[in-house]
């Protein structure tokens, strides 16, 4: 036998009478063991809660309760120039400083935090906005007036 140009000189495969099985005797006898459960048996995930603890516990339809994840609190030395992104998150800068983990605090879970948003300060945003899309709208119809009235004195 060759393999890679190498010569390897005579294999024999000597496996007995009974021959190659994929059992462990080699006759081919299959002994099954006796198998006792000593835990829950399998379960599918029905709900996700967090716990006064910071943690993420997901509950199985076995009754089984497992902590799948934990929320860690963290702090900045300059917490006032984090950036702010969408979604209420905010962003790390350089004068914000690196998170600080382990910062102290609690988490309450099953609550809902109160809104963080300005009511009156958004109504304004939405009247200056409406305001400037309805001169942007008079702006394009005069516009389009000024060329109508080229085209009909051309004609």
């Amino acid at each position: 036998m060759t393999v890679n140009g190498v010569a390897l000189g005579d294999v024999q495969l000597v496996h007995g009478s009974g021959g190659i099985t994929q059992f462990a005797d080699a006759n081919g006898n299959a002994k099954v063991n006796i198998l006792q459960q000593n835990g829950f048996p399998a379960g599918e995930l029905q709900q996700v809660s967090i716990s006064d603890k910071g943690r993420v516990v997901g509950t199985y339809s076995n009754g089984r309760t497992i902590d799948l994840a934990e929320i860690t609190l963290a702090n900045f030395n300059g917490a006032n120039y984090l950036r702010r992104i969408d979604g209420g998150a905010f962003e790390v800068t350089d004068e914000s400083g690196p998170a600080i983990y382990g910062a102290p605090g609690k988490i309450v879970g099953s609550a809902l935090e109160g809104s963080n948003t300005d009511i009156a300060d958004e109504f304004t945003k939405l009247i200056i906005t409406q305001q400037a899309y309805s001169a942007n709208t008079r702006v394009i119809t005069s516009a389009n007036q000024m060329v109508q009235d080229l085209l009909n004195m051309l004609r």
